[in-house]
């Protein structure tokens, strides 16, 4: 108690005391601050402090990660005085926002906004593609309808980009779907395209006799974006200044009167130049590196996949695409990028002795060769043993360096791939299909090879490869629920995917029961259900998390049938969930199992299951 009692002390020391707190709460191994000034905390004190084991500051709360004595520090900082209740408090204050936040929000808003639009924009460009090698074969004729409908549907995502761009933006940022869909849809009304085609051929436009800048929105982003942001503070305007007995039409009226002239004068100009600026940035470097950009971007590019910064180049591919047809900086980069890490997870397959990982190691590549897919390879492979990844740096420069010195150049933007590697024929240049050959072998076999030569450690395969590191104080841990493992580092919550608080496992459920992974007594049952802790007779420390930030839905979709201090045996069912209801609220069930006290273990290892259910062994422990 005194060690949590002098935590908590420190802790309120280096927040800014209990007056710069507006709010605390805690979940199994957080304390969730609400602070009324961020700025008064000393973030790199507070990391270091004897029993915290990092700093997170996630949707406006600060949050404290201090593993199982969480509900012991918070008690003790209840005690000194902080206010653990927030529905008497004032609002939180706003945060003055800086030039890095304005920046990360701005990155949030564009990689938000676009993830969800790839399938449909990779869909409509290799239609597109398809069109043109059927033109470069003879099967068809440009001048058939059969080709210029195929041609059109390849077309639709783009030419309506805005549109898509609407929905998925006002779903980001919570505002009105359909308003969302009307104001962008002015910019790609036939009307208003004629209108704006006069103005480019000199005849004015003007809207209430502001002139209207003659501009071409089909296969934009910006504006869209920008429009649905602000449509937001637009909505909660026209439903400030509207009687209450007229809002049922006189607010929707009043959005689209405000929006539109906004969207046609102000934000959509100025949302193209933006867009061309940064597309004509890229030309710059391209044009000054030559190659080297190439080559740069292929090193990269697995490093922006896995902060998902690489989403931040669609709209420029895409305005890159629409405005030249090709795009020869990015996509090139990714030929390399994704192939090497197929060649580096052939590599770990044809050496390791575990046959889980050969097995995920033969799956990864076969995704990352074929159809560019890289996660498997990266999460399962390349990060979690670490050194196939230098190979896979190593290669990608090397393969974008040729990529870029033969000129390649893409007319779609999938994850270049075997099945993909025909975006980047050239039909004015035979040679670039000789070309697509050298870098994807080259990708391929130099990555094998230096996974080879750089080596990496393997995992043990099984509970008789744990039983053969020579002691006997082993544990095995089995799986909590049932369902499918994933790479642990694939988790979009960093705590948990940098193991802060020890080694974890994750799963993606496919039952909704709870069982008890190890038999022993029950040391934590959160009150929303959604995270149980459990101590085993053997003396592992255990944590069971279901979801991801699933502590907000305070426990509605979570039953227990446990409580604390119930001794528990291995497979006990110790309470469910609702997986449906989970995913409906737009929360991630992932569900993670956690060591909690890791240092005291010489080893832990994963067994080589996928599939998993009640009394599988998934972890296995080898004490000190």
């Amino acid at each position: 108690m005194a060690n949590d009692l002098r935590l908590a002390d420190e802790i309120l020391k280096n927040i800014g005391g209990s007056g710069n707190v507006k709010n605390l709460t805690h979940c199994m191994t957080r304390l969730r601050f609400v602070l009324k000034d961020e700025s008064k905390a000393n973030d790199e004190i507070i990391k270091n402090l004897d029993g915290v084991m990092g700093l997170r500051k996630q949707g406006g709360q600060y949050q404290i990660i201090v593993g199982n004595n969480v509900s012991k520090t918070y008690a003790e900082l209840i005690e000194l005085g902080v206010g653990g209740d927030d529905k008497n408090n004032e609002p939180v204050e706003k945060k003055k926002l800086t030039i890095k936040q304005v920046g990360i929000n701005i990155l949030d808003a564009i990689i938000g906004t676009m993830s969800p639009l790839i399938p449909a924009i990779i869909g409509g460009s290799m239609i597109k593609l398809l069109a043109m090698l059927l033109s470069m074969t003879g099967v068809l004729s440009e001048e058939s309808s059969t080709f210029n409908i195929l041609n059109t549907i390849g077309d639709a995502p783009f030419f309506f980009l805005p549109i898509l761009v609407a929905v998925s933006a006002a779903r980001k940022f919570n505002s009105n779907v359909f308003l969302a869909l009307a104001v962008s849809g002015v910019m790609v009304h036939p009307v208003f395209m004629e209108i704006m085609e006069k103005a480019a051929e000199g005849k004015e436009a003007t809207f209430a006799f502001i002139p209207v800048m003659s501009v071409k929105y089909t296969y934009t982003i910006i504006p869209a974006i920008v429009m649905t942001w602000l449509l937001k503070y637009i909505e909660d305007f026209a439903d400030y200044i509207t009687p209450i007995v007229m809002k049922n039409f006189l607010k929707p009226m009043l959005i689209l009167l405000i929006a539109a002239p906004i969207a046609i004068i102000i934000v959509g100009p100025a949302g193209i130049l933006i867009g061309t600026g940064l597309a004509q940035i890229v030309f710059f470097v391209h044009g000054q590196l030559g190659f080297l950009a190439v080559a740069i971007v292929g090193a990269l590019w697995p490093l922006l996949v896995m902060t998902g910064m690489h989403r931040v180049f669609t709209p420029t591919i895409v305005q890159t695409i629409a405005e030249t047809d090709k795009e020869g900086m990015v996509m090139p980069s990714e030929i390399g990028a994704n192939l090497s890490l197929g060649g580096v997870s052939m590599a770990v397959a044809f050496k390791t002795k575990n046959r889980e990982l050969r097995q995920t190691a033969l799956a990864a590549a076969s995704s990352a060769i074929i159809a560019g897919i890289t996660e498997p390879a990266l999460y399962g492979v390349a990060i979690r043993l670490k050194r196939p990844m230098i190979a896979s740096v190593i290669t990608g420069f090397v393969a974008g360096a040729v990529a870029g010195l033969a000129g390649l150049a893409s007319h779609s933007m999938a994850a270049p791939g075997l099945f993909t590697s025909v975006q980047f024929i050239d039909k004015d240049n035979p040679m670039s299909i000789l070309w697509i050959i050298v870098v994807m072998v080259i990708s391929i076999v130099l990555s094998f090879i230096l996974t080879l030569v750089i080596g990496f450690e393997d995992i043990p395969e099984s509970e008789d490869d744990l039983l053969d590191l020579g002691t006997k104080d082993n544990t095995t841990i089995a799986s909590p629920i049932e369902g499918e493992i994933k790479p642990i580092a694939s988790v979009q919550d960093d705590v948990f995917s940098r193991e802060v608080i020890g080694k974890s496992i994750a799963i993606e459920p496919t039952g909704n029961k709870i069982y008890a992974p190890v038999t022993g007594t029950v040391t934590s049952v959160f009150p929303t259900k959604h995270a149980v802790g459990i101590t085993g007779d053997e003396g592992v420390e255990v944590l069971i998390h279901v979801g991801i930030d699933t502590v907000k839905l305070e426990g509605k979709p979570f039953t227990s049938a446990i409580e604390q201090g119930d001794h528990v045996n291995v497979g006990d069912v110790i309470g469910t969930f609702d997986l449906a209801e989970i995913i409906e609220a737009g929360y991630d069930p992932t569900t993670i199992l956690v060591i909690t006290n890791t240092e005291d273990y010489d080893a832990i290892t994963s067994f080589d299951n996928v599939d998993v259910k009640a009394h599988t062994s998934i972890l296995g422990v080898v004490k000190k």
